[in-house]
C-alpha cells in the first residue's frame, strides 16, 4: 500500500490488517495482539530507523503465514521513533516464518532495498526487489 494516511501507530496496525482479515489469513485478536504488544514493550517494532515491523503472537488468530507493507504519506511515531514504512508480520507459528525473516534481513542489509523505504515513495519496486531477493534466497 502506498500513499497511507493515518494518525497514529495504532491506526497504522489497523490499515496493515486490513488484507490479512479480508483474506481470512488473520483473526482480529491477532490484529489487537500486535498493539498489544507495542504497548507492552514500546516501539521496539522500529529496528531500523524510518521503518517498523509490527508482530503479533502466532497462537493468537493466525491462520496463515501473511505479510503486508504500508508506505506512509506522512509519518506516525510511538514515542521518539519515526515510522515511515511498516510491516505486518503474522506467522501461525515460531518456526513457520523463519524463512520470511531470512528474505526480510536480506532486503534490510541491501543499502539500495533501504533506500527505497526509506524514499518510501516507489511500492512496485520495493515489491519487485522483495522478490529478486526471494529468487536469490531460494537459489542459494
Amino acid at each position: 500500500m502506498r500513499d497511507v494516511t493515518c494518525s497514529s501507530w495504532e491506526e497504522l496496525v489497523d490499515i496493515l490488517a486490513v488484507p490479512m482479515l479480508k483474506e481470512g489469513s488473520v483473526d482480529p485478536e491477532f490484529v489487537e495482539s500486535a498493539k498489544e504488544a507495542v504497548r507492552e514493550f514500546g516501539g521496539y517494532v522500529v529496528l531500523i530507523e524510518d521503518i517498523a515491523f509490527f508482530h503479533g503472537k502466532p497462537e493468537v488468530g493466525v491462520h496463515e503465514l501473511s505479510l503486508t507493507f504500508a508506505l506512509l504519506k506522512e509519518p506516525v511515531y510511538i514515542a521518539e521513533k519515526r515510522i515511515r514504512v511498516a510491516f505486518l508480520l503474522a506467522a501461525v507459528d515460531n518456526i513457520s516464518h523463519r524463512g520470511l525473516l531470512k528474505e526480510l534481513s536480506a532486503f534490510m542489509t541491501d543499502e539500495e532495498c533501504l533506500e527505497l523505504l526509506r524514499k518510501a515513495d516507489d511500492a512496485d519496486m520495493i515489491m519487485t526487489k522483495l522478490k529478486e531477493i526471494e529468487e536469490r534466497n531460494k537459489a542459494s
